[in-house]
Formats: C-alpha cells, structure tokens, sequence
C-alpha cells in the first residue's frame, strides 16, 4: 500500500494528493513541451523517420 505522504500530484508537483484532488487551477504546459511537439509535428510532415524515442 503506497501511503498519501508519497504521492505527487502531476498539477501542482505538492505531495500527499494526485492532480484529480488537487484545488489549484490546472497548469498550463509550459513552452518546451509545445515547442518539442512542434519540431516533431514539422518533422513528420517533411517525411523524416521518427525514432522509437521521437515517436
């Protein structure tokens, strides 16, 4: 049995609860993550073969 104390909530990165209870406003996904989806976007539509990694 995993205790509350351990769990990190994915919203707000706190522990002791998972981002379902969480009372703080979602976040927002910062710049890295749209700019890596973009790069991998532009890449498969040029035809360039996606690693296991990228894909």
């Amino acid at each position: 049995m995993v205790q509350k104390s351990e769990i990190q909530c994915y919203n707000c990165k706190e522990y002791g609860h998972v981002a379902r209870e969480c009372q703080k406003p979602k976040r927002a996904k910062d710049a890295a993550y749209h700019r890596e989806n973009m790069l991998l976007c532009k890449q498969e539509e040029a035809g360039i073969q996606l690693n296991a990694e990228q894909a």
